[in-house]
């Protein structure tokens, strides 16, 4: 889900979405890849289980290295900041995303849509 406006220039892939309240999540200094995918459970991964179906075995088993993931917050902040349409973020596949992104589309704060996805014993992203 993109809500960026068509043929504006400055919006688009690889361009932080506007409407997105930055309030308690990570700067965009910080949601540079550079500067937090190297600390990521999947890097260094040569497969494409990340941008699968969302499907299957090769889902859960991607999921299942998100779980303990150093920098999931980060990689899940940076999936709803540019409103990423494919491949698991922060162990949450496209369809579970998109409720995030409609609460931030309506105003919250990344940090309380954040925190609310990641609480503890919130239940696991599933395919």
């Amino acid at each position: 889900m993109s809500r960026a406006p068509k043929n504006v220039p400055g919006f688009g892939y690889g361009r932080p979405m506007p409407w997105v309240d930055m309030t308690g999540g990570p700067s965009l200094r910080e949601l540079e890849p550079v500067n937090w995918h190297p600390d990521a459970a999947c890097s260094g991964s040569t497969n494409w289980a990340w941008f699968n179906d969302g499907k299957g075995l090769r889902t859960q088993e991607s999921l299942s290295v998100c779980g303990d993931c150093p920098v999931r917050r980060t990689c899940l902040a940076s999936a709803l900041v540019f409103a990423e349409a494919f491949g698991i973020w922060g162990g949450f596949i496209p369809p579970r995303r998109k409720p995030m992104l409609h609460a931030l589309a309506r105003g919250a704060r990344l940090g309380d849509v954040l925190d609310a996805a990641l609480r503890p014993g919130q239940r696991r992203d599933v395919a």
